[in-house]
């Protein structure tokens, strides 16, 4: 298995297992926040993926806050139901987070998520903001150093 960014022709994998995952979330909508990646806009998210024999087993994103450029979200961290609990997904969001640390203009000093499994994210060191954030999902922070 390996990690690598993702391209534009994975898009139509991260889909299916979009899909698969979040199904009452409009394709359309999904499809264009994941090709956001590649387009011109000033703040685009990254997204990295961990395959196997060129098959897709989970995706995960990370872009600037809108807000403040030295937060950044985590975002469609996605698992292959196939391939649950077989430490995928801790392999990419511990990439993800190395890959923000690693970001040196402008110095990242929190990361944040919105989730609906928050005891996930507390093995990374995240912890709660708010118990309640846009319906089921809790914000939780990772202060950076």
């Amino acid at each position: 298995m390996k990690v690598r960014k993702a391209t534009k022709k994975d898009i139509g994998q991260m889909l299916e297992i979009d899909k698969i995952n979040n199904p009452k979330y409009p394709v359309a909508r999904a499809r264009k926040e994941l090709e956001e990646m590649f387009s011109s806009s000033l703040i685009k998210p990254t997204y990295i993926l961990l395959e196997d024999n060129k098959r897709i087993l989970g995706f995960g994103g990370f872009a600037s806050s809108w807000t403040d450029n030295m937060i950044y979200n985590l975002c469609w961290i996605n698992v292959h139901p196939d391939f649950r609990n077989r430490g995928i997904g801790k392999r990419i969001v511990k990439t993800l987070i190395r890959e923000v640390r690693g970001l040196k203009k402008p110095k990242a000093k929190m990361i944040t998520i919105a989730t609906k499994i928050p005891a996930f994210y507390k093995k990374f060191g995240f912890k709660k903001i708010t118990k309640k954030y846009d319906g089921d999902y809790v914000l939780m922070g990772l202060q950076l150093k």
